[in-house]
C-alpha cells in the first residue's frame, strides 16, 4: 500500500495542515508535552535561545511557540485572549531564567 499523500495536488495549503494539527493538539485531553517534561523543555529552550545569533530563536520567539502548549489556554474565552502576551511573557521569563527556577 502506498501511504504517500500529496496534499499539494489536493489543493491543501501548509496553513490548513498547520491549523488542523494545532486544533487536534489543542483538543487532546492531555497536553502534547506532559507536565513532567516541562522543566526539560524549558532547559532545552534556554540552550537554543543562547544560540539566537545563529538560529534566530530568541527566548521571545520560543515562548511564542511553546506558551500555548505549556499553559493550555482556553482560546474560546475572550477574556483570556486579551492576556495572551502576559502568558507568553511568563514562558519567556522561564526560558531566560531557567537556571534560577530549576
Amino acid at each position: 500500500t502506498d501511504h504517500n499523500i500529496s496534499l499539494e495536488s489536493m489543493g491543501v495549503t501548509v496553513n490548513a495542515v498547520a491549523g488542523a494539527l494545532k486544533a487536534f493538539f489543542a483538543d487532546l485531553p492531555d497536553p502534547l508535552i506532559p507536565y513532567s517534561l516541562h522543566q526539560e523543555l524549558l532547559e532545552a529552550s534556554s540552550k537554543v535561545s543562547q544560540q539566537y545569533k545563529t538560529n534566530f530563536m530568541t527566548a521571545d520567539n520560543l515562548s511564542i511557540c511553546f506558551w500555548p502548549t505549556l499553559m493550555r489556554p482556553d482560546f474560546e474565552n475572550r477574556e483570556f485572549l486579551s492576556t495572551t502576551k502576559i502568558h507568553q511573557s511568563v514562558i519567556e521569563t522561564f526560558i531566560q531564567q531557567c537556571q534560577f527556577f530549576f
